[in-house]
């Protein structure tokens, strides 16, 4: 977000600025012509964001404004708390390997936790240090600011970022009988609730979690899981049909309910079912639980029964089919048997060897 704003002060131009108190600055341009204060605005922005010395901190939370509202801004909250003690006041440039690796060797030890992270402050929280995927994104977000930092001429170079290797995405999926385990043990009603919506409509959690009743449309029996007012529409929210297991699950929850969010708990929205699943998880004594497991789940589901891709892409809203049968298209039935049968040399029986 630029430092500086265009405003108007008795019957001239300033620009406008607040300072790290908050407190509000207003400096004549000396012109009142509009399209001279555009300019001189820009100016002073343009020189405020390429000052030498910028710190990955600054150039961090600019990234973070911009963009504001999309799923990379949320998740960054996270990569940030452990990123900042190494990375926060460090001059963007001045980053070189020996700083990534120290940072790789600290993340891959068993550390304590980090205030606002999983784990009690004080004690071990990761006996075997955090995965090398856990450490692949957080710098993979580290590079992608200083890329952006680049191209909006904010730095000269961007920093080259060693990265540890990145490991092959697990294949974690749950069965039918898995999520009717879990449903059974669930801790608490919204956590049911979400794992209900979470396997029925193969949304994410963030669209879930913001979910409201405006998007339940009862009546045509559908589930918008983007808000159908916004307009800005975010990366993998469809609208779906209800089927019947989520429809007596909603209108059930829409007799209790207190506030305008479908996941809540007492009349507040849920931030995160991070742990309650994992409380759930481990009273239904399965492993590897994670919301994102019954999007997964559910988009496999689809495609063993045999659902075309093109549908099975519309329901998870993806933009290309490419990717969901990338994933997916290998658990459909028959895959690339006709590709198999091509290469049949004509044995119309198993023969016996030797």
């Amino acid at each position: 977000m630029p430092k500086y704003r265009l405003g108007r002060l008795r019957g001239g131009y300033v620009a406008v600025y607040y300072d790290e108190s908050g407190a509000r600055h207003r400096n004549s341009l000396g012109t009142d012509s509009k399209v001279a204060a555009q300019a001189a605005v820009d100016d002073l922005n343009k020189r405020e964001e390429s000052a030498p010395g910028q710190t990955v901190r600054k150039l961090w939370d600019s990234y973070r404004q911009e963009k504001a509202g999309h799923r990379i801004a949320e998740s960054m909250l996270t990569t940030w708390k452990a990123l900042e003690p190494t990375f926060g006041d460090r001059v963007a440039e001045s980053i070189g390997d020996e700083t990534v690796h120290a940072y790789i060797k600290w993340r891959r030890q068993p550390t304590e936790a980090i205030a606002g992270l999983p784990g009690i402050p004080g004690k071990p929280a990761y006996p075997n240090g955090r995965s090398d995927g856990t450490i692949w994104t957080e710098l993979n977000h580290l590079r992608i600011v200083m890329e952006w930092a680049k191209k909006r001429n904010r730095i000269q170079l961007a920093p080259y970022i060693p990265m540890p290797p990145k490991p092959a995405p697990r294949d974690r999926w749950l069965s039918r009988s898995d999520v009717q385990l879990l449903i059974d043990n669930a801790t608490s009603e919204h956590v049911r609730l979400f794992i209900i919506l979470a396997i029925t409509t193969g949304g994410r959690k963030e669209a879930l979690l913001t979910l409201t009743w405006e998007q339940i449309d009862f009546v045509r029996g559908i589930i918008h899981l983007d808000d159908q007012q916004s307009t800005q529409k975010r990366k993998g929210r469809a609208s779906v049909p209800m089927n019947k297991s989520v429809r007596v699950a909603l209108v059930e929850a829409r007799k209790a309910a207190l506030s305008k969010y479908v996941i809540e708990w007492n009349g507040a929205p849920v931030k995160s079912v991070k742990r309650s699943l994992a409380k759930t998880a481990e009273k239904a004594r399965l492993e590897d639980v994670t919301a994102h497991v019954f999007r997964h789940s559910a988009a496999r589901w689809q495609a063993e029964a045999g659902i075309p891709m093109s549908k099975i892409a519309q329901y998870l809203g993806h933009s290309d089919s490419r990717i969901t049968e990338k994933v997916y298209a290998r658990f459909a039935p028959g895959h690339m048997q006709d590709a198999a049968d091509v290469l049949d040399i004509g044995f119309a029986e198993v023969q016996a060897i030797g």
